[in-house]
């Protein structure tokens, strides 16, 4: 189900960006059946004791009616952060699912991540094409352990604002250069944190029956997902702002949206309590 879902978000993303009549809500649709499919899955992450992804759920749902509002309002600004996202899911789909590209990026990034443990000193092997063993800890790599999500975000955003070809190949450069610099980076960091138990607290709720468990829950679950992702935004949103300068408008366009759009919920909200 979740994969048909998500095949229609697709579908619906990308006739939004065709020059027609219908832009806002095929928008808005493809909004709402990503916004299921993640609801879904992250709330499914309960269950797992896990709570970054279903704080994340509950913090989008406003900022998902404030989007789709504005889709069918036809908003410029909804309309622009949604072929943005048009742009990433593209991108992401195309890597996804042609299986070879898939493999190959994992089993490199094992590769670069085994050679950097050990260019640190630290004891690391490859043990099978896409697991690393270190200290008789095993980690698995998948496709979303590689900078492919943030990468095809951040290629959105550098493709779906005016600039000029030779914007956009820098600005594409650098995105994909940062971003695996800081994917390596955190990948080297859970790698260690897990392997030399740095983190062996609240154990029944973080180890999940497995002994030593509970360091690369805390290492990747909670501070590889919150710290390395606002570096991400922080080092390589902000590089392309300078990069691109039309993206610092469509950062300024998105927190004026947002903002108003919000105020606009709270006055609601409080107009509907005095009735």
């Amino acid at each position: 189900m979740a994969e048909i879902l998500l095949l229609l978000s697709l579908i619906l993303f990308a006739l939004s960006v065709a020059p027609t009549g219908f832009r806002g809500i095929f928008a808005a649709g493809g909004w709402i059946f990503l916004a299921v499919v993640f609801f879904s899955m992250s709330f499914h992450y309960i269950f797992e004791n896990e709570f970054v992804y279903p704080a994340a759920a509950v913090i989008s749902v406003p900022l998902l009616f404030i989007t789709v509002k504005g889709c069918l309002k036809n908003d410029r600004t909804a309309l622009n952060i949604s072929s943005v996202a048009a742009i990433a899911f593209l991108i992401y789909a195309a890597v996804a699912l042609w299986e070879p590209l898939a493999t190959w990026l994992i089993e490199t990034q094992v590769e670069n991540t085994v050679s950097a443990l050990l260019a640190i000193g630290h004891p690391a092997s490859v043990s099978q094409w896409d697991t690393i063993l270190s200290n008789g800890y095993i980690v698995v790599i998948t496709l979303s352990c590689t900078p492919v999500v943030g990468t095809a975000i951040m290629l959105g955003v550098a493709m779906g604002v005016e600039s000029s070809k030779f914007q956009k190949i820098i600005a594409c450069v650098f995105t994909i250069a940062t971003l695996a610099v800081l994917n390596l980076s955190r990948l080297v960091f859970v790698v260690v944190a897990y392997s030399e138990q740095w983190f062996p607290y609240f154990l029944d709720i973080a180890s999940n029956g497995y002994p030593g468990f509970e360091s690369f829950y805390w290492a990747h679950n909670v501070i590889g997902r919150i710290i390395f992702t606002i570096l991400g935004i922080v080092i390589t949103g902000g590089g392309l702002a300078i990069v691109v300068p039309d993206v610092r408008k469509f950062y300024s366009d998105i927190i004026t949206f947002y903002y108003s759009g919000a105020v606009e919920i709270k006055s609601t909200f409080f107009r509907k309590l005095k009735l």
